[in-house]
């Protein structure tokens, strides 16, 4: 380079080219070094620019938030700082959305009615939402661990085995009546991964209330069938033998006819209990202002004569003035199957008596009677469906159909509320309803 410059000035100024040689080197010299050190200076420049690119490349593939590189517009890895702060943008965003859309996601699973696990292909667990942490008494999730540490039951281990053994998904009803009480629809599912990896994922559906009520309805209808079967029976067989001829005998007619008459008004009154009982639960709300000492004393006057036959003393004592917002209907099977259970098991000349009581969340209705009272084997079963205590005690002698308590409870369960009963036996019975004070 040195060279050349010194031929162009030679080339245009001839004096010069007869310079001593000396300088010529040292001209020579000082250009090279000028060139050595812009040289170095770019190589040093570029060194520098590659440590900074590699820096902010590295911290956007570990996810690391960064600062923005800043050139001048000028130099010459301006577009592509650029185009890397765009990069690094653009993937911070991306990490955003994916960070909310992994807590949407963890946020749905964790509130799920249903339990949820997964099991990495070692089987241990890696995943268990709240219900399941909840209804499986699971104690830590801090490290993968066998899932057999936290869920002991065989036939749930049984399943799950099964998925891992045939990489397929099996479902199942598994009973945790030994350990919590509840019985769950669990599937267990089967999920493919990449590289010959997999993970199995267990889901529990809670079906206890279901299977009860099935249940629940089944033994109703067996009930109920033996209980419409009895008054049928004795009516037919009774049509029959007067058909067969005591038709002419007068007193059997008589005697008959009254047996046939009985067993009827059971059939009507069983009709109608089994009837209110299906209905009960599909009544909307339907709420009304309703005096209840007067909603009371109407209930208490429809049944006057048998209350006056039986010689009781009926008080009324819930205050005057007092209103409330209830369903009527419930109301209804309310009363009259409490006050007629009162009169039905109570002595004669006894007494039935209506109270009020109210605390900051709740009233109740109390009826108590000086009647025979409740054994103590039989309270817990008194509400149950076409449940009976001893005919014998019953100072009729016929017993109701069953249904009258057992309908007493669904009205107040429909109401928001419950019955409970408190009794001792030849001591007389209260029965509390308890209902919230929002109706």
């Amino acid at each position: 380079m040195a060279f050349l410059v010194y031929k162009l000035i030679a080339k245009t100024n001839p004096k010069i080219s007869g310079v001593n040689l000396t300088l010529l080197a040292a001209l020579v010299i000082l250009i090279t070094a000028i060139e050595a050190i812009v040289f170095w200076s770019n190589l040093q420049n570029i060194f520098e620019r590659q440590h900074l690119f590699q820096t902010k490349l590295e911290e956007i593939l570990r996810g690391h938030k960064s600062e923005k590189i800043r050139l001048d517009p000028n130099d010459s890895f301006y577009e592509l700082a650029k185009t890397v702060n765009e990069v690094s943008a653009h993937d911070r965003h991306q990490i955003h959305v994916l960070s909310n859309q992994e807590n949407e996601l963890e946020a749905i699973v964790d509130n799920l009615p249903v339990g949820v696990l997964v099991l990495n292909r070692h089987r241990e667990l890696q995943v268990a939402n709240s219900y399941a942490v909840e209804n499986l008494k699971i104690t830590s999730l801090d490290v993968p661990h066998p899932f057999t540490m936290d869920v002991k039951n065989s036939d749930f281990i049984e399943l799950v085995e099964r998925t891992f053994t045939e990489h397929k998904t099996y479902t199942g009803l598994i009973n945790f009546g030994e350990e919590f009480d509840r019985v769950f629809e669990t599937t267990v599912v089967y999920s493919p991964q990449v590289h010959h990896k997999f993970e199995v994922i267990v889901l529990m559906y809670d079906v206890t209330e279901s299977i009860r009520m099935k249940k629940m309805e089944k033994d109703f209808i067996n009930n109920a069938s033996h209980e419409l079967r009895t008054p049928i029976t004795s009516i037919s067989g009774f049509a029959e033998t007067l058909l067969d001829g005591a038709k002419d005998d007068p007193e059997k007619l008589n005697q008959f006819l009254t047996i046939i008459k009985t067993e009827s008004d059971k059939l009507v009154g069983l009709t109608n209990d089994i009837l209110t009982m299906s209905k009960i639960s599909d009544r909307g709300e339907n709420l009304k202002d309703v005096n209840l000492k007067d909603y009371v004393d109407n209930q208490i006057q429809f049944m006057q004569s048998e209350i006056e036959r039986r010689n009781l003393i009926v008080e009324n004592n819930i205050p005057a003035d007092l209103v409330k917002k209830v369903n009527e209907n419930d109301l209804f099977q309310i009363v009259k199957n409490l006050l007629t259970n009162a009169i039905e098991y109570n002595h004669d000349g006894g007494q039935v008596i209506f109270e009020y009581r109210e605390s900051k969340r709740h009233w109740k209705l109390i009826v108590r009677d000086t009647g025979i009272g409740i054994p103590e084997d039989q309270r817990e079963f008194i509400f149950d469906r076409f449940y009976r205590v001893d005919t014998s005690r019953s100072r009729t002698k016929m017993g109701g159909t069953g249904l009258g308590l057992a309908i007493v409870q669904e009205a107040a369960k429909h109401m928001g509320g419950k019955a409970i009963v408190d009794s001792n036996e030849d001591h007389g019975t209260a029965f509390i309803v308890r209902l919230p004070l929002e109706n």
